[in-house]
């Protein structure tokens, strides 16, 4: 299985849970692999591109939220209220003491209502985060709910350990054996010395 497989088998049970919050009930193999297979060239856009400004603004490998701001910007999920040029007449704002320049935020504002609004609830109880739960909580991994894959994970584990993910990209890491070689040299690299 290729890297590229992994990661659409791994997307493809998010894309259904989002169709079905959504409301659809039953879709074709076919539409759901479409769907699938955009959502993915989404995701890499927005990530490359993320990438692609991280380096670009401030060479460094390491993304900001401005960086992905832009990314977002770039591809048409945010909309500039105003131009550049309308932003810098605009007053410089001063915040404890700072002067920052005036940045129009009603994208990215509008863009956060969207997702925690009433449009995205059922996709939110379907993912397990009702209204009642922390966003900062959840950012930080502190939060005391299960993601989809592990709950789906303990339900489909008859002795509730993950053994059966070991060695797996879903589960922990194997264990390395060393492996003997009987009637010959004792480890694979005594073999191959010996060619």
């Amino acid at each position: 299985m290729t890297s590229a497989d992994l990661q659409t088998a791994l997307l493809r049970p998010a894309v259904l849970q989002i169709l079905r919050a959504a409301g659809f009930g039953y879709a074709k193999p076919a539409v759901v692999d479409t769907v699938t297979d955009l959502a993915a060239r989404y995701l890499s856009l927005l990530a490359s591109s993320t990438a692609q400004n991280a380096f670009n603004t401030h060479n460094s490998h390491v993304p900001t939220i401005q960086d992905v701001r832009l990314a977002l910007t770039q591809a048409g999920a945010l909309v500039p209220q105003m131009s550049s040029v309308e932003e810098g007449l605009k007053v410089d704002v001063e915040i404890e003491g700072v002067l920052v320049p005036f940045e129009d935020l009603r994208g990215v504002e509008g863009f956060v209502n969207w997702a925690h609004g009433p449009v995205n609830k059922g996709i939110r109880r379907i993912a397990g985060f009702g209204d009642d739960a922390n966003v900062e909580e959840i950012a930080a991994g502190l939060d005391e709910q299960e993601d989809y894959l592990t709950a789906l994970k303990k339900k489909h584990s008859k002795t509730g350990e993950e053994s059966r993910y070991q060695g797996t990209a879903l589960g922990k890491d194997a264990d390395t054996q060393n492996m003997v070689i009987m009637g010959g040299p004792a480890t694979l690299a005594e073999w191959r010395n010996q060619q």
